[in-house]
């Protein structure tokens, strides 16, 4: 068995299907002789299900399909990742198939929250940023109930973040700070522009039956506040004094502050992204490099879901995946 798999035991409430599931890759696998047992169904039916699943296109069979040792086997054995198994399960339409995805969501978000709680007590002496971490993860998968690709863009947050911990503890046990330095030639968003850029959104998402009249009406000042004051300071010294630090508060203000009527979190990273382009000159990458789609949700989860004093532990996250021209090694 491979050192990433773990196997948890599955019986059906009627105590008639007991499996030994793999979990690896954050999903759990079965077999088609244990999806036969599972839905009490011939292999035959499972197997015509599953071949029918990826001829239609409704999951690629590379990233849901896999060969591995398990118990019990001299021979690596194919197994199905759970979203083939919930496929199968609403095709022969079998109560044992919702009672297995109930159960596999649960086991998943337990697995998910338990595989970062490894680093724990390396971490201890740097106080209750880690414990926060964990604790926003932890929350986030279960209000969000995500399991799929977006609860595993979320753990990748958490992940990295954890990573970076473990990796400057080993250097010289240093934390990892806000960011501070110093940029000139920042570029400012207008809110004028803002306002129409998010209508702008609000037309496309509508086309596409994903927001309402609702979206982006603004309440208040608030949306004008939360630009403003990312570019406050007091004398020569600015309050957040690079791309990095406005960046973060931006996405953090629109996100928890709710200047607008409806989708806050999705214009919230709109104006983040169109910020960071902005001022693509002072970043060390391209910002499609260092922000890419399923972290940009899973950043936004965090801040939504993120109590009021963990503020500048969402700051820090965020600011951990902006790379500065001038912090470039």
């Amino acid at each position: 068995m491979n050192e990433q798999q773990q196997v948890k035991l599955f019986t059906s409430a009627d105590g008639k299907a007991q499996l030994e599931v793999a979990l690896e890759r954050e999903t759990v696998w079965l077999s088609q002789l244990q999806m036969s047992e599972l839905f009490d169904r011939d292999q035959s039916v499972v197997s015509r299900h599953v071949r029918n699943v990826f001829k239609e296109g409704e999951l690629l069979k590379e990233s849901n399909m896999q060969k591995m040792h398990i118990a019990r086997s001299d021979k690596p054995v194919v197994l199905y990742s759970l979203d083939v198994i919930i496929s199968v399960g609403y095709r022969v339409k079998s109560q044992r198939g919702v009672q297995f995805r109930q159960w596999a969501t649960q086991t998943l978000k337990d697995h998910l929250v338990q595989g970062y709680t490894l680093n724990q007590r390396r971490l201890q002496e740097r106080g209750i940023e880690f414990q926060q971490a964990l604790d926003l993860l932890s929350r986030t998968l279960a209000n969000q109930g995500l399991v799929s690709d977006e609860g595993q863009a979320v753990a990748a947050v958490i992940s990295d973040y954890a990573r970076s911990w473990s990796l400057l503890q080993g250097y010289d046990g240093q934390q990892l700070a806000e960011v501070s330095a110093k940029q000139s030639e920042m570029k400012s968003l207008d809110l004028e522009q803002a306002t129409q850029a998010i209508q702008a959104l609000k037309r496309t998402l509508i086309a596409k039956g994903e927001a309402t009249e609702l979206f982006g009406q603004l309440r208040g000042n608030g949306l004008e506040s939360s630009i403003a004051t990312i570019e406050q300071g007091f004398g020569d010294e600015l309050f957040y004094p690079n791309v990095a630090s406005r960046a973060a508060h931006l996405l953090y203000f629109v996100i928890k502050n709710h200047p607008l009527a409806d989708g806050n979190k999705r214009s919230g990273s709109f104006l983040f992204l169109w910020y960071l382009r902005m001022n693509q000159h002072l970043l060390a990458k391209p910002v499609e490099q260092l922000i890419n789609d399923n972290t940009l949700v899973a950043l936004a989860l965090l801040v939504a879901e993120s109590l009021p004093e963990q503020k500048e532990l969402m700051i820090r996250l965020v600011e951990h995946f902006i790379l500065l021209k001038d912090l470039q090694q």
